[in-house]
């Protein structure tokens, strides 16, 4: 392992942390970034004390890359603004909704201009029924009162 990494230079490990930087550009998380930002302070590291061996490099390397990644999950964690970003159909709770057609698996309700299954209750064409609950992309509906 020691052979593998005994021609390895400061320029080495900056590329790969600039390398790494800019794949995160292209991905939706902050993982490389703090690898990206962990290979350039081994690649500083190198340049001040040039005698470091590969292998306490890679050690270096991998005890600030999980560190930093850690750290940021920990202080830094990403929020959304919207809660609900990926449960869409929790968005209509609390919603009433006219059935427009009646199928096997229960009925479709017309929610603005696209159809939802609906089911929970007895329904009829041109009922309003009120959300209550979702399961996935299913409304679980109730008769309006």
């Amino acid at each position: 392992m020691e052979m593998l990494f005994s021609n390895i230079d400061f320029w080495d490990w900056l590329i790969f942390g600039t390398v790494l930087v800019i794949v995160e550009m292209f991905v939706a998380s902050t993982f490389f970034l703090w690898m990206g930002v962990s290979a350039i302070i081994v690649g500083i590291i190198l340049k001040i004390i040039p005698t470091i061996s590969g292998n306490l490099q890679l050690l270096i390397f991998a005890f600030l890359a999980v560190s930093s990644i850690y750290v940021a999950n920990k202080f830094f964690k990403v929020e959304t603004v919207d809660t609900q970003l990926n449960e869409r159909s929790s968005r209509h709770v609390g919603n009433i909704y006219t059935v427009v057609e009646l199928s096997g698996d229960g009925a479709k309700v017309k929610v603005g201009d696209s159809l939802w299954l609906a089911r929970g209750c007895e329904m009829s064409i041109g009922q309003k029924v009120k959300v209550v609950d979702t399961d996935s992309t299913t409304l679980i509906v109730e008769e309006t009162k």
